[in-house]
């Protein structure tokens, strides 16, 4: 037995614990969202247990939840316990993870992706120019403070809009700011220049670079994108996700934006709240684009099949590669803009994950 295979046993009760928890934790936090858990009806409900029968028995409060917020019902929908502790751990290797899904390492990862501008790098303590170039204080105050404005982020665990931090010029002391973000957490960072954004996006919500997520799976087959969604922020905020107040809607194939854009909550917008852009048939530029970049991109990682990607699209309307998320990637928006996340494929996948044939 290597050594691989005796940390996945030493660690095997553990896992299976953190499943039991998440289990719970998400049917708790689904019922904080969904106002009438009784939205299915009894032939609905068969349609459900009929279709998991070869998985197990599932909860049914996820499927009263997509049902209420967008009025479509599919016994397709995945619960979000599926998701993570059944399809996420069997396409994704969470170990590796834990060390490639790092921003500073992504240059070297994704080679040929365009990717945001990296200022500079601290790496296990250790801090680096975009060059792989050791940095003393005196330079990195300097490569700091001559930037108009930098993102600083934790290079790992910075989901949700959470671990990130803006820095404006205006700042007195711009690597202090920097300097304070650093010492208040010991995981790896990255100091990046904003991205300008294309004026289509901007007009949604301008202090927001608004952001397109996309999930892939990888198999012999070639790469699939099964769901696109734009992330927009609202007013004055420098974030786009969803779980910081953000709003998602999702992309055609054609292309452009849906009709409804969603909160986590459900709540529905058919304008942006902030710029009163109507979402409906709005084109997003560079789409296509970022289509093609994912399926280059993904056959880089082929220990992490199911992939969230996060893009945005620059001034020129040329895609950018954000981050990219290598294993626990956010469920509930895909759903509530696209329906089921698998579509028809959804017995094919369920089939392999559950090795069943």
């Amino acid at each position: 037995m290597n050594i691989a295979a005796m940390t996945k046993l030493y660690f095997a009760p553990y896992m299976w614990y953190k499943k039991r928890v998440f289990y719970k934790n998400s049917i708790a936090l689904v019922k904080r969202y969904t106002k009438n858990d009784k939205a299915l009806t009894s032939e609905q409900k068969k349609k459900i247990a009929d279709f998991y029968a070869p998985y197990g028995k599932m909860p049914t409060i996820f499927h009263a939840y997509y049902v209420e917020k967008t009025g479509y019902f599919s016994e397709k929908y995945l619960p979000t316990s599926v998701w993570v502790n059944n399809v996420d751990d069997y396409y994704n290797d969470r170990y590796g993870a834990r060390m490639m899904d790092n921003k500073c390492y992504y240059p070297k990862l994704f080679p040929g992706i365009p990717q945001a501008d990296t200022i500079a790098c601290r790496t296990n303590g250790i801090w680096v120019d975009a060059h792989d170039q050791l940095l003393d204080e005196t330079t990195l105050t300097a490569l700091v403070n001559a930037e108009p404005a930098v993102f600083v982020k934790k290079a790992t665990n910075s989901f949700g809009g959470k671990g990130v931090q803006y820095i404006d010029a205006k700042d007195s002391n711009a690597y202090k700011t920097l300097k304070d973000f650093c010492t208040g957490t010991s995981e790896d960072v990255v100091v990046q220049r904003p991205l300008k954004q294309h004026a289509a996006l901007a007009a949604i919500n301008e202090s927001s670079v608004n952001t397109i997520r996309v999930l892939s799976l990888l198999s012999e087959d070639g790469v699939k994108i099964y769901s696109s969604v734009l992330r927009m922020g609202i007013g004055s905020a420098k974030v786009d996700n969803a779980s910081s107040g953000g709003v998602t809607c999702g992309i055609t194939p054609e292309g452009k934006l849906k009709k409804t854009a969603y909160k986590p909550s459900g709540e529905k917008y058919e304008a942006h709240p902030t710029s009163g852009v109507v979402f409906d048939g709005y084109a997003i530029p560079g789409i296509h684009q970022v289509w093609d970049l994912v399926k280059v991109a993904h056959p880089m990682v082929p220990h992490f099949r199911l992939v969230s990607w996060d893009f945005a699209i620059n001034e020129e309307g040329h895609p950018v590669m954000i981050e990219a998320n290598l294993n626990l990637g956010e469920l509930d928006f895909h759903q509530l803009n696209n329906g089921p996340v698998f579509g028809e494929d959804t017995k094919k996948i369920l089939d392999e994950v559950f090795g069943k044939k």
